[in-house]
């Protein structure tokens, strides 16, 4: 199996930030989009490696690359707790603190564009 692209990682990264953010939704797509969804992507396109290759590709800055680095830290370290369940995403102030820097980095990202 071939490794994306620089773009290709760009949009998977991308995309894996949309489903993190859902104060508003009910506890079912709550699990499909954080916890299926984002856990990939959260392991996956916001891992250290991938982070460095869009940096270098010009594709996000440090700022970026930080708080991306920083919201799979506080995602994972919710995985095998208490709080990993839609009621707490919701609640806990935790999951607001990972729902929060996740807009920011969004929000980071279009006015990159």
């Amino acid at each position: 199996m071939q490794d994306p692209s620089v773009n290709e990682l760009m949009s998977y990264y991308v995309d894996s930030l949309e489903d993190c953010g859902l104060l508003t939704a009910d506890e079912s797509e709550i699990e499909s989009r954080i916890f299926e969804e984002f856990n990939i992507g959260a392991i996956t396109f916001l891992h250290n490696i991938n982070l460095m290759k869009l940096k270098e590709a010009g594709l996000i800055n440090d700022q970026i690359m930080n708080q991306s680095a920083e919201l799979r830290k506080k995602f994972l370290s919710l995985q095998n707790s208490d709080k990993w369940d839609a009621k707490s995403v919701k609640s806990e102030s935790e999951w607001r603190e990972v729902l929060l820097l996740a807009d920011e980095i969004k929000e980071l990202l279009g006015s990159e564009k």
